[in-house]
């Protein structure tokens, strides 16, 4: 088993899919890579068991994934993909003194709040 750890930001936001399993979310991370004339971005796919959290893991939000790191071929391309078994949130999507808050809106989740396979079954504790 490879086991990779990240931190980047999440590229869209997050969805929840179902299989034969149940259901699990799903979600890429953009992490960079390199400095200088030689920066780049590398993409993971992630896919976690917790749907918990999907509202939380949303587009520009800074995310740390630890999991097993898989690669696959198509096209002449490798797309590299992680099955987290922690997500931790870092950081929020907004620059600072841009809040937008609604009278409808869930309460927030403190940063850098961890959710690992053992935790939560459906309820997000606050």
């Amino acid at each position: 088993m490879k086991v990779c750890t990240i931190i980047g930001r999440v590229t869209k936001d997050s969805q929840i899919q179902e299989n034969e399993r149940g259901g699990f979310l799903k979600f890429s991370v953009a992490v960079d890579d390199g400095y200088g004339a030689n920066k780049g971005t590398i993409f993971f796919d992630v896919d976690y068991n917790r749907t918990g959290i999907a509202q939380y893991v949303t587009k520009g939000k800074q995310v740390g994934v630890s999991g097993e790191l898989k690669a696959r071929e198509y096209n002449g391309k490798t797309y590299l993909s992680i099955r987290a078994n922690d997500v931790k949130l870092i950081g929020g999507g907004q620059q600072r003194g841009q809040v937008s808050h609604t009278e409808h809106e869930p309460q927030r989740m403190a940063e850098g709040q961890t959710f690992t396979e053992n935790q939560l079954d459906d309820e997000i504790p606050f």
